[in-house]
């Protein structure tokens, strides 16, 4: 089991967001995406240069991450069309 860190960027943004999509955001991270980041069943990408890490799609929110050790590092939570900027 991986231990979960948002950045302040990620903490930002996540409390921005409407109270249903929160929730089910919440509910993968700390779920399915904490028992296994490399799970097949989520819909789970490694992202190209320029970007770094991973990116997991929640309906239409992306949630940007980076793997260290045992330490799921999320430094991003936005909207897909906002996502890649």
């Amino acid at each position: 089991m991986y231990k979960i860190f948002l950045t302040s960027k990620a903490q930002r943004e996540y409390t921005k967001l409407p109270t249903v999509i929160a929730h089910t955001i919440k509910a993968v991270i700390f779920g399915p995406l904490r028992e296994n980041p490399f799970s097949r069943s989520l819909d789970i990408k490694k992202l190209q240069v320029p970007l770094e890490g991973f990116r997991l799609r929640v309906g239409d929110y992306r949630v940007m991450y980076d793997i260290e050790e045992k330490w799921i590092k999320i430094y991003s939570i936005r909207h897909r069309k906002d996502a890649y900027k």
